[in-house]
Formats: structure tokens, C-alpha cells, sequence
């Protein structure tokens, strides 16, 4: 009896064994077929789009940013106007001094990535202002809220404004490699290639079947917010700590994208109800523009859920009116 459960074990071990071997052998082949993709198909796009002279990105110092606005840079393409001034902002003044100050924060959508440097929200919210208050945009597109954290830290390094209004983004929810990798996986691809390709084609596959087959969906934010907003929201308290340390005073926008209007409602709501309770519980002010945008959401924003020109003013006057009833 013990004969034959040896011989029985010793042949299940060697079953497991080519079967090990097996997994492992066609973990490479993947794994080489995946390197041979990214070779022939990723890397040269993405090396198009860095060396394209419109490209006002370069690598940064800071492995947590790994890529940052260049300074001194204007580009002028179809009309449009990006100009970087010598501190990395897009600003066409390189002071920062002023009587008082404004700062945004975030990511695309402040930036204003498909407007003009005469169209964004910043300078809409400077018409606004006037001359008396200086407003500095220091959002970068494709950053999520561990980098946005950093840009903050480098913020304050370089001015205290009076305040700072951060517009988040749902989409500021992802996490660089994970499936979460998120709207900056080109642009952060550029400058940090991932070290496996089996599992980056794997998450973008998850990541683009989430999105429906969309520039963007309702179930994408959610899946976004809902895989990362126990670790995510609190580093929201912690920028809102920051700029008290620093003193400066911290509000947030969150800002609706134009895919959850549907059928006269706003889908997010909930969400929306969720990120405000938080912020609320933290001490932290938020503006929440729902109803601004829904009066013509498709006037306001693209399809991509970006700022049209119109849009960046109905941003600045939501963000103006909370600075200026103070």
C-alpha cells in the first residue's frame, strides 16, 4: 500500500512538474509575442508623439511625475496656442507675484487641453480677476491624485497662493501600473516604458473594455472611483493639509462630465454625494457645478468630456464667484 502511494504521489509531482514547466514556457512565448508587439507597434507611436515638435512635455526629475510641462516652451498648431513659462505653468507671465493669488490645480480639463492659451479656464478666471489677483495654473494632463499630490508639494515651493481650487476629475482615480493605469498611459508611457509587456496589454485590454469602446462612460468613472477610492480619498485630505500647513486655503471642484447627463439626470450623482460627504467630514470646501454645465453640457464640454472655450468660462465663473464672496 505505501508502494503504491508513493508511486502515485511521485507521478502526480511529475505531472505538476510539466505542468509547471509547461505554464512557464508559455509565459514566455506570451511574454515574447508581447515584446514583439509593443516593439513593432507601441514604442515607434509613442516615439512619434514625443519627438513631434508640438510635444511641450519632457521627463522629470521626479520619478513620482516622470514627466513634466518644459519650460520655455510655446507651441502654435491649428490655431491653437500652448505657451509654458520659465516655471513649467501654462502662463504666458512668468511672475507669480501679485496682491493676491489663485492657483488651479488638476489635470486636463483645467489645463484646457484642446484650447487655446487665450481660451482655458485660467484665463478666463483672469478676465475675471482682473489685475489685482493673479491666477496660476499649475494642472498637468494625464496627472491622477498621487501625482497631483507631488505637483502640489512643488506648488508651494514656488508661491503660496490664497487659495487653491484642485478640479478634480473622476479620472484622477487611476494608479500608474495597475490596471487602473488610466487617461495618462500614453503620455506616461513616453518616458517610462513598462519592464513586462505581457501585463501592460493585459490592463490596457481590462482598461478599454471598461470604457465600452468610448472616449469615456459612466461605468468607467465608477469602475475607476470605486477600485481605488479607499486609498485615493484620503490623499485628497492630505493636499487639503498641505495647503493649510502652507497657508493657504483649499477647495474642491468636482468637476461633471458631459457622458453622465443622460435622460435629464446626472448619473454620478451618487458619487458626487459620496466624494462631497468625505470632503465635508474633512473639513475641506467643495463645489460641485452640476447644474452650471447640465444647462448645455454639449456646448460646454467635447465628446472627450473636455472644456470647450464656452466651458472654461462657466468653470471660471463658478470658481470666481466662491473666491470673490469672501
Amino acid at each position: 500500500m505505501d508502494g503504491t502511494v508513493s508511486a502515485m504521489a511521485a507521478r502526480l509531482a511529475k505531472k505538476l512538474a510539466l505542468l509547471a514547466v509547461g505554464l512557464l514556457a508559455a509565459g514566455l512565448l506570451l511574454e515574447g509575442a508581447c515584446r514583439a508587439l509593443y516593439a513593432f507597434a507601441v514604442a515607434p507611436q509613442l516615439a512619434a508623439q514625443r519627438n513631434d515638435p508640438a510635444h511641450y512635455y519632457e521627463a522629470s526629475d521626479d520619478p513620482v511625475l516622470a514627466y513634466r510641462l518644459k519650460p520655455d516652451c510655446r507651441i502654435e498648431k491649428d490655431d491653437r496656442v500652448v505657451r509654458i513659462n520659465r516655471h513649467g505653468l501654462r502662463d504666458d507671465r512668468d511672475d507669480l507675484a501679485a496682491p493676491s493669488s489663485v492657483a488651479l490645480l488638476g489635470d486636463s480639463v483645467p489645463f484646457g487641453i484642446a484650447l487655446s492659451q487665450d481660451e482655458t479656464p485660467a484665463a478666463a478666471l483672469q478676465r475675471l480677476a482682473g489685475n489685482e489677483t493673479r491666477v496660476l495654473n499649475f494642472s498637468v494632463p494625464g496627472y491622477g491624485l498621487v501625482e497631483l499630490r507631488d505637483q502640489a508639494e512643488q506648488m508651494f515651493a514656488l508661491c503660496r497662493p490664497d487659495r487653491v481650487y484642485y478640479v478634480l476629475n473622476l479620472n484622477d482615480f487611476s494608479v500608474r501600473n495597475t490596471v487602473y493605469e488610466g487617461a495618462d498611459n500614453g503620455l506616461y508611457r513616453m518616458y517610462v516604458r513598462p519592464a513586462l509587456k505581457t501585463p501592460f496589454f493585459l490592463r490596457k485590454a481590462i482598461y478599454r473594455l471598461m470604457k465600452g469602446g468610448r472616449m469615456s462612460s459612466v461605468r468607467w468613472y465608477r469602475w475607476l472611483y470605486d477600485g481605488n477610492r479607499s486609498d485615493l480619498l484620503p490623499v485628497v485630505g492630505e493636499m487639503a493639509d498641505l495647503a493649510r500647513a502652507r497657508g493657504s486655503e483649499f477647495v474642491v471642484v468636482l468637476f461633471p462630465p458631459r457622458v453622465a447627463y443622460e435622460n435629464g439626470r446626472f448619473a454620478l450623482q451618487d458619487v458626487f454625494g459620496e466624494i462631497g460627504d468625505f470632503l465635508r467630514a474633512n473639513r475641506i470646501p467643495v463645489l460641485a457645478p452640476v447644474a452650471e454645465f447640465g444647462q448645455d453640457v454639449r456646448a460646454l464640454q467635447d465628446d472627450t468630456d473636455h472644456l470647450t472655450a464656452a466651458g472654461s468660462e462657466v468653470l471660471a465663473q463658478v470658481v470666481w464667484q466662491d473666491f470673490a464672496k469672501e
